[in-house]
C-alpha cells in the first residue's frame, strides 16, 4: 500500500510538472485529468489558465502529502518531498502570488533538509551532482555499452555544447550566454566564471584569458561558433575520452536550494518585508562570494524598488543559463523592453506565449484554437 501511495505522490509531481512546462509556454492548453480508452477523447478545447493552475496545486498537493522527505540511496533522483514544495513555489512565483511563494519557499529553507555548503564551482560539475543543494535532478549517466544513449541519458549537454572542430567539437552550440549576460555579472563575481565558458577569436591574445577551469583547457580554437558557450553544461575531458564528446552522462539541475532563497526574497519584498528579503538575498550572495570579502557586497538598501532590481539581477546572474529568464520577464512585465533593450525588436507581446503547432491544430478538426495574433 505504502509503494503505491509513493508511486501515486510522483505521479501527481509530474503531471504537475508537465502542466507547469506547457501553460508557462502555452497558456491555455487542454487539460487532461481522466483516464484516456481512446485517443479520440484527448481532442478537447483548451482550458483556461487558472484551471490549469489549479489542477497544479491540487496535484503538488497531493504529492506533498505522499512523497517522503527523503528516499533510501538506491532511489536517489526520485521525487521528494522538497521536489514537490519547491516545484509549488515556483509555480506561485509564475503568478506573483508572493504570499503562498513566501510559505512554499520557506517551508524548504526551513526543513533541514538542503544547504548552500556545495562552492558555485563544484554544483554544475560531475563532482557536484546531487548535491546537498539540489532538490531535484535528472539521473543521466553512460556506459562502455552505451556511450552516447539517451535511453540511460540525454542529449542536454551536447545540445549546448561547444560547436567547434576537433577536441571542441562537443555539441550543437545552442543555448550560448550573450555578452550582455557577461556584462551582468558584479566586478570580481566568481560565478561568471563558472557560466561563462570562453573561447578566444582568430586573433586574439591567447595570454588574454586564462585557462578555463577546472580542466584546464586553454580556450583557443579557430573554427568555434561563439566566443561564450554555456558552462554549466561543460563535461570532464577524461569522461569525454571514456565515453564520447557529447556529455550524455550530465545530470540535468531542475531545482536548485539557492532558488528558494530568491524566491523566499523576491516574495518578502513584495510584500513589504525588506529585513526579511535582504537576509535571504544575502544567503545567496554570500555562498557566491565564498572567502573573498572583496567582492559582492551585502544589498542594504531597504528601498522597495532598488531592493526589487537587486534581487532580479540576482536571479539573472545566480540562475543564469537555466531556463528561466525569459518566464522571469514575461512574469515582470519586462520582457518586450528587456528584448527590444537587447537588440530582439521583433518581439512583441504576443511572443509572451508560444504559438500552438499548426500541426495539432489541424489534427482536432478546428477544436484547437490557435493563440491570439499569431
Amino acid at each position: 500500500e505504502r509503494i503505491d501511495e509513493l508511486c501515486l505522490g510522483e505521479a501527481h509531481f509530474f503531471r504537475a510538472f508537465l502542466y507547469f512546462n506547457l501553460v508557462r509556454a502555452f497558456g491555455e492548453v487542454p487539460l487532461i485529468d481522466f483516464k484516456i480508452t481512446d485517443a479520440a477523447e484527448t481532442n478537447i478545447p483548451k482550458s483556461t489558465t487558472a484551471e490549469i493552475y489549479e489542477l497544479i496545486d491540487a496535484d503538488l498537493t497531493k504529492a506533498e502529502s505522499l512523497l517522503p522527505l527523503q528516499w533510501e540511496s538506491r532511489y536517489l533522483g526520485r521525487a521528494t518531498w522538497g521536489a514537490a514544495r519547491a516545484l509549488h513555489a515556483k509555480t506561485y512565483m509564475q503568478r506573483n502570488d508572493w504570499a503562498n511563494m513566501l510559505t512554499a519557499s520557506t517551508d524548504v529553507i526551513n526543513s533541514g533538509l538542503y544547504d548552500l555548503n556545495t562552492p558555485f564551482n563544484q554544483i554544475f560539475r560531475e563532482s557536484g551532482e546531487n548535491s546537498s543543494e539540489s532538490i531535484f535532478e535528472l539521473q543521466c549517466t553512460a556506459t562502455a555499452a552505451l556511450p552516447a544513449s539517451t535511453d540511460i541519458g540525454s542529449q542536454y549537454a551536447e545540445v549546448q555544447g561547444v560547436r567547434g572542430a576537433g577536441d571542441w567539437d562537443l555539441g550543437w552550440g545552442w543555448n550560448c550566454p550573450t555578452p550582455l549576460l557577461a556584462d551582468a555579472f558584479e566586478e570580481g563575481d566568481p560565478r561568471k566564471d563558472e557560466t561563462l565558458l570562453y573561447f578566444l577569436k582568430p586573433g586574439e591574445d591567447p595570454e588574454s584569458i586564462p585557462a578555463n577551469a577546472p580542466y584546464g583547457e586553454k580556450p583557443i580554437a579557430q573554427e568555434v561558433m561563439n566566443r561564450y558557450y554555456n558552462k554549466k553544461v561543460y563535461t570532464n575531458p577524461a569522461l569525454r575520452k571514456q565515453f564520447n564528446k557529447h556529455g550524455f552522462w550530465m545530470n540535468i539541475r531542475i531545482l536548485r536550494f539557492s532558488e528558494m532563497y530568491l524566491i523566499a526574497a523576491e516574495a518578502a519584498n513584495e510584500l513589504g518585508n525588506s529585513a526579511e528579503a535582504i537576509n535571504y538575498l544575502e544567503e545567496v550572495r554570500a555562498r557566491a562570494r565564498g572567502n573573498n570579502t572583496d567582492v559582492l557586497p551585502k544589498v542594504t538598501t531597504t528601498d522597495q524598488v532598488a531592493l526589487r532590481n537587486a534581487i532580479r539581477h540576482e536571479r539573472r546572474v545566480e540562475l543564469a543559463m537555466e531556463w528561466d529568464r525569459f518566464y522571469d520577464l514575461v512574469r515582470w512585465g519586462t520582457a518586450k523592453e528587456v528584448l527590444h533593450a537587447a537588440g530582439k525588436t521583433g518581439y512583441q507581446d504576443k511572443h509572451a506565449l508560444l504559438p500552438l503547432p499548426q500541426a495539432e491544430i489541424d489534427k482536432s478538426n478546428g477544436v484547437l484554437i490557435q493563440n491570439p495574433n499569431y
